[in-house]
């Protein structure tokens, strides 16, 4: 029994565009509908894998569903609980930083407890708790679900699997098209 973890591939936006704060909503937005870049990193891995799941799982977002339709597959099961953690922002003018500064700088402060705007670090936690449980729960013996999710959400699935005496085979990654095997032994 196998669960394995894919990041999206790449989207599609120039991520070091200067911008206020309180303009990432709007970045937000422009990367959630944002079309992905179709190339192919760890193609072959990426392949197999997909062909060998018995089960595709992905999230509700672009970037994820059309990473599965880029190697010709469609999901099984599209579902808002695998989205990407909410990122917080602010409504702060003053500064103009690359889009990539602010993404880090805002979920570095996310980690501490700040969530203006966006999704709690303890919410963010129990739905990948909830994932995690829909994954484990999907499937027959024998077989291999594939989620291809997000960075942030696959790492806390990632933990609870672990925390739910789940094994992985490796480190996970955080590139893009980087994926986590985690198996339990029946």
């Amino acid at each position: 029994m196998k669960i394995i973890l894919i990041r999206h591939a790449k989207v599609d936006v120039n991520i070091y565009t200067l911008t206020y704060a309180s303009e990432l909503k709007k970045y937000l937005t422009l990367y959630n509908n944002a079309s992905i870049q179709k190339e192919f990193c760890n193609e072959n891995n990426i392949r197999k894998i997909l062909n060998n799941s018995d089960k595709i799982f992905c999230s509700q977002l672009k970037r994820s569903i059309a990473s599965v339709e880029l190697y010709e597959k469609k999901p099984n099961l599209c579902d808002a609980i695998f989205n990407e953690a909410g990122l917080p922002f602010s409504d702060w003018r003053g500064v103009k930083l690359p889009l990539v500064v602010w993404s880090m700088l805002f979920r570095i402060m996310w980690f501490f407890g700040y969530a203006h705007n966006g999704e709690s670090l303890a919410k963010a936690k129990g739905r990948a708790t909830k994932g995690a449980e829909k994954l484990m729960n999907s499937f027959e013996e024998a077989s291999t679900v594939t989620l291809l999710g997000h960075g942030l959400m696959n790492r806390l699935i990632a933990k609870e699997l672990l925390r739910q005496g789940w094994k992985s085979s490796a480190k996970m990654g955080t590139d893009n098209w980087d994926y986590g095997v985690f198996e339990l032994n029946a």
